[in-house]
């Protein structure tokens, strides 16, 4: 199909985000509307776009623009107007009137040529006002002209003005050299990148690929599997597989392995044949090393105080604490670190409310702090123990792509830690906290080691236990808990045993369905009748071990969004993909958004869908509620949401609610483990039911083969602590 070109001005800008705009431009006696990957285009700018024209059900005719391109001003009051706009910082309309009387009409072609030196003789422009000026005049045609070269490739606007922000006008030149540089900053992964080099004719069995290929194997597998190194062996044959599928040119070991140590040292880190990415296996050292040096120093040291002010507290509270129970709270004292693990029901809260009373008697003027890894679970920290806490990102002031505020040269303030969820946490945030933390405070960690380990690589908490930190297990089950079918089931699935459910009571419930559909449909018909019985949308937790299936989450959102909050004439909605968002939906946030102040995992509510209207300019923002505060979304920020009617089990951690729904069938047969069930099941508080089948429930409880993750973080805590050999990691 032949290229069309369409040169006009823009005279309304209809819808834009990051990467694209709809906007009406007027030219050559007609006005029509354009779409496609515009970037920085105001209104009543003229442009000159490329492409074809296309019917569009809602908008009739309308030009699809393949790449754009901002014509050079033809008159004086272009030039000023060129000159005086937005896109050229450091200068007014009075100064472009200066530039433009000294330059003339083809002001922004010598200033594009000649640089700085063609504006200093311009009254009042000294050289940094002149840098800034060219700076702009040059980055404005230079992007375009990148845009335009690397769109041919499928390289989206979007991704081309990152990649000018890192290579600037050398932009183009080195991705045609070599795309696999688009993997480096995460702008697509290795397959996309390989498709964009064939596009440009680069070779199957270039350096640049191969060197891709390695980085993206091992990532992929460390990460999916939440591991922290491969086996070099398994590395070679699963790049080979991934490099030689599809082609004829096929790639060597040999090749593969010169390629792993090229990479050694910049990338990636061999050691004695376990192949970490560099920044994991940074993590795990350095993790270690803090673990070790604080476990070796000198705070601890018992207090003979501690056994009277357990004494007083269980007076003043007229609770009568378990040995376990006191046992934790002398060796916090004794101990600069200790873990802290436990079951439903054996009152680790107790503990913790204990430990924090006990330790503000005898350390009067020390900060505490409380953390855990997500936003729902430092708020039910908070909620359970009376005392303020905050995610661990937050006390450590972590934000993507910076350095923490608090490290090892600016360490926290508070003598004593308290982590909760720590089953959650990987080996990065581990050791960058751990990093955050003065080595003569304290450190409690608290957890569930049967509960699943952390999404991302490592094994933090299981790998401690192991390596000999301190630690308690509390095993009690209390007599209030022990009238929870929730908890005395919990802890039979956790010992491999099948539940024992008590009609009589209203706290737990199987229902029988052999069917995966069936399986949903009793699950939509549960949902809905605690709805009736009084309990809100942000009551229940639908969980499922999978995304996919009639019994996955995806079906599942689909199917309760229907039954729970069907489209109504008056509520508004967007349409993502394949996901409807409605007023009145129960959504998750899947990323951390520290300028939202909403972070992974955070469950809210959609309030409102409507239209700001400023200048010229439309835009449609979601209002959603999370814990009642309101956070503004626009379409591009979708990708930050899901549904939330349902949610993986994997994404329930942390968090609780009153009633937990949850399916259980061989058709998620891969799924079905006693970790798994466990995890789902202690989310409840109040209502457990489970739907599916009684064979599948036997499966998962005696399913306790949980997959092994490659980490030596255990072995070099023990072989530090053997050897007293703790020094310092080089950073």
């Amino acid at each position: 199909m032949t290229e069309e070109i369409y040169t006009g001005t823009v005279s309304k800008i209809i819808y834009r985000n990051d990467d694209f705009l709809i906007a009406r431009i007027s030219g050559g006696n007609q006005e029509s509307i354009i779409k496609g990957s515009i970037l920085g285009v105001k209104h009543g700018e003229e442009i000159t776009v490329y492409g074809n024209w296309e019917y569009h059900a809602k908008y009739g005719k309308q030009f699809a623009v393949t790449r754009w391109e901002r014509p050079m001003p033809k008159t004086d009051e272009q030039a000023i107007a060129f000159l005086a706009s937005p896109l050229i910082k450091g200068c007014g309309e009075k100064r472009a009137r200066q530039i433009v009387a000294h330059l003339g009409t083809n002001a922004l072609e010598i200033i594009a040529d000649e640089g700085t030196s063609s504006l200093t003789p311009v009254k009042g422009i000294g050289r940094k006002k002149a840098q800034k000026i060219t700076d702009s005049v040059v980055s404005t045609f230079e992007v375009q002209k990148i845009i335009g070269k690397l769109l041919q490739y499928g390289i989206t606007a979007k991704m081309a003005m990152k990649l000018y922000k890192e290579y600037e006008s050398n932009a183009v030149t080195v991705i045609e050299e070599n795309p696999y540089k688009l993997t480096e900053l995460n702008l697509v992964g290795f397959h996309k990148a390989d498709e964009i080099a064939r596009n440009m004719g680069i070779t199957p069995l270039s350096g640049f690929r191969i060197d891709a290929c390695v980085q993206f194997v091992l990532k992929e597998k460390c990460f999916q599997a939440g591991h922290c190194y491969l086996p070099e062996d398994k590395l070679i044959e699963e790049t080979l597989r991934c490099l030689n599928h599809n082609t004829d040119e096929k790639v060597t070991e040999n090749e593969v392995i010169r390629s792993i140590s090229n990479l050694e040292e910049k990338r990636i880190l061999n050691e004695n044949g376990f192949v970490y990415p560099k920044s994991l296996y940074e993590n795990e050292v350095n993790l270690s090393w803090k673990l070790t040096k604080m476990q070796g120093s000198t705070r601890g040291g018992a207090v003979s105080s501690v056994e009277k002010h357990i004494k007083n507290y269980q007076k003043r509270h007229n609770v009568v604490l378990a040995e376990k129970q006191r046992e934790a709270i002398r060796k916090l004292f004794e101990e600069n670190l200790l873990i802290l693990t436990g079951n439903p029901g054996t009152g680790k809260t107790t503990v913790i409310q204990a430990m924090i009373e006990i330790y503000r008697k005898l350390y009067k003027k020390d900060d505490i702090a409380l953390c855990a890894p997500t936003g729902r679970a430092s708020r039910k920290l908070a909620e359970v123990t009376g005392h303020a806490a905050s995610t661990i990102h937050r006390l450590i002031g972590l934000q993507p792509g910076e350095d923490p505020e608090y490290s090892e040269d600016n360490p926290l303030p508070d003598q004593l830690i308290i982590i909760d969820e720590m089953s959650m946490v990987d080996v990065r945030l581990a050791s960058k906290l751990m990093a955050a933390i003065h080595k003569n405070a304290k450190v409690l960690f608290v957890g569930d080691a049967d509960q699943l380990p952390s999404v991302n690589p490592g094994n933090v908490l299981k790998d401690m236990i192991e390596g000999g930190i301190p630690n308690v297990k509390l095993t009690e089950i209390f007599r209030q808990a022990q009238e929870s079918q929730i908890v005395t089931n919990a802890h039979r699935i956790n010992q491999g045993q099948s539940l024992v459910v008590d009609e009589n009571k209203n706290d737990f419930y199987f229902i029988h369905k052999e069917n995966p559909k069936m399986i949903a449909h009793m699950l939509v018909k549960s949902a809905v009748r605690f709805v009736e019985l009084g309990y809100a949308l942000e009551d229940i937790l639908v969980l499922s071990p999978m995304k996919k299936g009639p019994i996955g989450t995806i079906a599942l959102n689909e199917a309760l969004q229907e039954a729970l909050n069907p489209a109504g004439s008056s509520k508004k909605e967007w349409k993502k993909k394949n996901t409807i968002f409605r007023q009145g939906d129960k959504v998750i946030q899947t990323k951390n958004n520290y300028d939202k102040d909403v972070f992974n995992g955070d469950i809210g509510t959609i309030e409102d869908i409507k239209t700001i209207k400023s200048d010229d300019e439309t835009i449609d923002v979601m209002i959603c509620d999370f814990m009642g505060e309101e956070v503004e979304y626009t379409k591009d920020q979708l990708n930050e949401l899901q549904l939330a009617y349902s949610i993986t089990i994997h994404k329930s951690q942390g968090g609780q609610a009153p009633v937990v729904i949850i399916p259980v069938s061989t058709s998620h047969y891969i799924m079905l483990a006693r970790n798994l069930i466990y995890t789902g099941m202690t989310r409840a508080e109040e209502r457990m039911v489970f739907i599916g089948t009684k064979k599948a429930m036997h499966i998962a409880a005696g399913n306790n083969k949980v997959a092994q993750r490659n980490t030596k973080l255990t072995e070099r805590i023990t072989t530090s602590i053997n050897n007293k050999s703790i020094a310092k990691p080089a950073r």
